[in-house]
């Protein structure tokens, strides 16, 4: 659930100087949004699963999530975005509630998984190339076909197609025994809790420093260096929480 904010970069790259702000006060609830409903989708999906239901339970709370996150990215509290004076004290809530609930999650919950987890095969890869694909052309061409307002970017490049593409591909997989794919879900709760924090500090970051010409001239490098960043942030809090989870 440690996902890679590819398309919030992307956003940015393709963005006008004048237009990072809005951008941002809406793309930093996407993190957040994506984080809740992933969580709901796990938490369900390991209370509710049975062997008959399974595959058909993991298909409709991914339609359910889906559903969710159309209604809440169009209220208007999202459209407006996060005020840029509250954006410090939102990436620092996020960081204490992401860590104390990963904390929580260590102390209380069994995460850990047997070896038959190694032996999972990924399933659904051409979906998530597909919605992927989809997600890339929703944000290149529907703004300015159709002159949407800036802060539709930060919508758009917060969708979870591929998150949920990544959930369904384990939920659903009726290959793998049921208890095992409620394990493998349940340790991926325990980086759900980090994953927005992660993805709101490397927004939050990047648009500190494309706010200032020079930098946002120099768009590119400067976003694939967050990217770097942010991925061997990723990578060392994923092997953390992987040694946490081991027995």
């Amino acid at each position: 659930m440690l996902t890679f904010p590819a398309l919030n970069g992307l956003a940015f790259i393709l963005s006008r100087r004048d237009t990072v702000g809005a951008i941002t006060t809406t793309m930093l609830w996407m993190p957040l949004i994506n984080g809740l409903l992933g969580a709901g989708y796990l938490a369900l999906f390991v209370l509710l699963a049975a062997p008959a239901t399974a595959t058909a339970l993991a298909w409709a709370l991914a339609a359910v999530v889906a559903m969710l996150w159309l209604a809440l990215v169009t209220r208007r509290a999202v459209r407006n975005g996060v005020p840029p004076r509250l954006q410090p004290a939102y990436l620092l809530g996020a960081v204490l509630c992401g860590a104390v609930l990963t904390g929580l999650w260590w102390l209380f919950a069994s995460t850990a998984v047997t070896g038959t987890d190694a032996a999972t095969k990924p399933a659904l890869t051409g979906l998530k190339i597909l919605l992927f694909a989809l997600a890339l052309w929703l944000l290149i061409v529907l703004p300015p076909r159709f002159r949407w307002k800036d802060g539709a970017s930060g919508i758009l490049s917060g969708m979870p197609l591929v998150a949920l593409a990544g959930l369904l591909s384990v939920a659903q997989d009726a290959a793998v025994d049921l208890e095992v794919r409620r394990a493998l879900l349940a340790q991926m709760m325990f980086g759900v809790w980090l994953a927005p924090a992660m993805a709101i500090g490397f927004i939050y970051a990047m648009s500190r420093l494309l706010l200032r010409p020079r930098m946002h001239r120099l768009r590119v490098p400067v976003v694939s260096a967050g990217w770097v960043l942010c991925l061997a942030t990723i990578l060392g809090t994923g092997s953390a929480l992987q040694w946490l989870a081991t027995p």
